[in-house]
């Protein structure tokens, strides 16, 4: 039996410093070690307080050159930092310390803020919390009676280890949960946002720290709601409409989401989304009013920062209100007499599983006592006013007639021609909006008027964002991509009602035929981070399914025939092309004509689908496309051999119902 390796393995190794680093064979890398790096790192360790804080200062500054950053690295600046300057009698020096850590995680890639973690820098973080508390907590002398230069050098010490904080928790899922079983780091940052004292930079920074722990975590979530004070004292900061607010808007609306919290869950009113728009709309309006932005931000958000974090709010808040329309989704082929099994249970096991998360919902909020009730009350009565003909919709109401429409001026505005990031966080926030309008149920007659002002929205977002893109025909694919996705939620939102500038439809077609040529591209635009996909559903994000995605809206009722005809001929065509076609664009093309050709009523039932045989060529399609089904391998694609497999079914059913359909016609 072998031994078991010692626990503390460290001590039994060499010192990695003890010998120099073999210099780069790089001329220009070896300069700049021996000129610049190996200087700074000497005095870094130096007996001299000063020279060591220099040092420190001097390194802090290079960080952000990468060559400097990688010549460091390979340095050990990192075990240089643990084993001496984080442990620095000077709190000065271990400040500077912290502050290049917190630059290092920065700049490199997550693996850097994994490494950080297993060397157990939360151990090191929770200690230099402490201190800093005990400075801030101090009566003898009170924190406000220090001498500003000391007073300031907490502050930078605060804002090195806030974003140290976030950084870790951007990295990984297993540090967000290791972080949040640390009392030490929450009762810190929410202790900062109750002290009179914290400028408004670590202020922004707590929230910025708060919004990335809390995003889909549910037990730090618990924690804080249960605790007096704390959700209200982001509250209190998001009715400030500053730039702040914002910030405090990002942190309430994953706390909202994560918990379950919409205007669907009459348990929790008072706690919902629409009571963040106001601070979000307002935010944009003083960004399209005035060319410079806003004042009272921090050196590290810069107005476009924060413009861009209110249109990824709005993103988000569209997806989690779509999320909560799509629980009691309708199946799909309404007129079918004969559902498909698969389909059924798919249904309701997708039911079951939205059931079970609203019940763990109702049971976590049932347990707030009349404290935690009346911090909540404190989301409400804000600029909810004017709610227009559907108050029971608030966050639907504000997104639709209040957030798209600045969101819209914001994309051609020059802020959006300054920054594509900008540009893309509106486009993304536009595309969420009109995927969220897409899943309502606009039957319901309370909810006309809104139906009504979305359409003409909807061709103005058509007109001034889609169509010039398309005239331009841009090189940009990912433009395109991000373009694409806007058209599909658009077009879809208004059921084929989009009218068209001439040759559009035929340049999404042609499109199509150059996204075969360059292969799958950027994924739709989407809110706030997101799981790290499998791979498999990357398929059904390429821009081909886009652009059939597009055609097939277009062709919609109450689509002109003629366009209706030139769309169809182009999907029964694509599909034709099987086995050439990729699997994903078949599945799509197949849904889409599955929705198009529904209802015999439509007004190209009978002169295109039956005039031009379309039935025909999708019985000669079915034999090609249940061998390309079969050819995919179920455990490397799951998905799409699922969504493959569906799609052949349920073509299989739709050809048998219209037949059938035809022949009650008496055609």
């Amino acid at each position: 039996m072998g031994k078991s390796k010692p626990r503390h393995r460290q001590r039994d190794r060499q010192d990695p410093t003890s010998k120099p680093t073999k210099p780069p064979a790089d001329p220009e890398l070896a300069a700049i070690r021996e000129q610049q790096i190996l200087p700074v790192l000497k005095g870094l360790t130096s007996s001299e307080l000063q020279t060591r804080s220099n040092a420190a200062n001097a390194i802090a500054n290079l960080i952000g050159d990468a060559k400097s950053r990688k010549l460091l690295l390979r340095e050990h600046i990192v075990k240089i930092l643990f084993e001496q300057t984080l442990t620095d009698s000077s709190l000065e020096t271990r400040a500077s310390g912290w502050g290049i850590l917190r630059n290092l995680a920065l700049e490199e890639e997550a693996d850097f803020c994994i490494h950080l973690f297993r060397q157990d820098v939360l151990t090191a973080i929770e200690g230099t919390l402490q201190t800093v508390i005990q400075t801030v907590e101090a009566q003898d002398p009170p924190f406000s009676k220090l001498p500003h230069p000391q007073q300031r050098l907490v502050w930078n010490l605060t804002t090195s280890l806030i974003n140290l904080i976030t950084s870790l928790a951007e990295a990984q899922d297993e540090i967000v949960e290791a972080i949040s079983k640390l009392s030490t780091v929450s009762n810190f940052l929410f202790g900062l946002l109750a002290f009179d004292l914290t400028p408004l930079g670590p202020q922004n920074d707590v929230l910025s720290c708060l919004t990335a722990l809390t995003e889909d975590n549910k037990p730090l979530v618990e924690q804080i709601i249960n605790r007096r004070g704390w959700v209200a004292s982001i509250v209190q900061i998001k009715d400030t409409k500053s730039t702040t607010a914002i910030m405090a808007c990002g942190a309430l609306h994953n706390i909202f989401s994560t918990m379950g919290w919409s205007d669907h869950n009459k348990t929790t009113e008072t706690a919902s989304d629409a009571a963040l728009l106001p601070a979000v709309i307002h935010y944009m309006d003083v960004s399209i009013a005035s060319a410079n932005g806003v004042n009272n931000h921090t050196s590290g958000s810069t107005p476009d920062q924060i413009l861009q974090l209110a249109l990824e709010i709005t993103a988000s808040i569209a997806t989690s209100l779509q999320e909560a329309l799509e629980r009691g989704e309708e199946k799909e082929f309404q007129g079918f007499d004969e559902a498909p099994l698969e389909l059924e249970d798919m249904d309701a096991k997708k039911e079951a599983n939205d059931a079970h998360s609203d019940e763990d919902g109702d049971q976590d909020y049932e347990m707030n006592d009349d404290e935690i009730q009346a911090d909540m009350d404190f989301v409400t009565g804000d600029g909810l006013e004017n709610e227009g003909d559907s108050s029971d919709e608030p966050t639907l109401e504000q997104l639709v007639r209040e957030a798209a429409p600045r969101v819209l001026a914001l994309l051609h505005s020059p802020r959006s021609s300054n920054s594509d990031a900008v540009r893309d966080a509106a486009l993304s926030a536009l595309n969420n909006i009109a995927w969220t309008v897409s899943s309502i149920d606009f039957s319901m007659d309370h909810l006309g008027s809104l139906r009504k002002f979305w359409s003409s929205l909807a061709q103005e977002v058509w007109d001034k964002t889609v169509s010039p893109v398309l005239a331009s025909n841009t090189a940009d694919i990912e433009l395109a991509s991000s373009i694409t996705s806007l058209a599909w939620a658009v077009s879809r939102s208004v059921q084929g009602t989009i009218k068209l500038q001439p040759e559009e439809a035929r340049k999404f077609m042609a499109l199509y035929q150059a996204s075969r040529s360059i292969g799958s591209v950027a994924e739709a635009p989407s809110s706030g981070p997101k799981a790290p996909s499998t791979g498999n559903s990357d398929e059904f994000q390429g821009l081909g399914v886009k652009c059939i995605g597009v055609l097939g809206s277009l062709a919609r009722s109450p689509a002109p025939i003629q366009l209706n005809r030139e769309i169809g001929v182009f999907l029964l065509t694509t599909l034709a092309a099987l086995p050439d076609t990729p699997a994903a664009d078949t599945v799509e093309i197949l849904n889409q004509v599955f929705d198009i050709y529904a209802d015999k009523r439509f007004a190209f039932d009978e002169p295109v689908f039956w005039g031009d045989g379309f039935h025909k060529h999708l019985e000669d399609v079915l034999p090609k496309a249940r061998k390309m089904a079969k050819g995919i391998d179920k455990r490397k694609f799951e998905e799409l051999r699922a969504r493959a497999d569906e799609a052949i079914l349920n073509l299989g059913r739709f050809l048998k119902y219209k037949k059938r359909e035809n022949e009650d016609s008496g055609s």
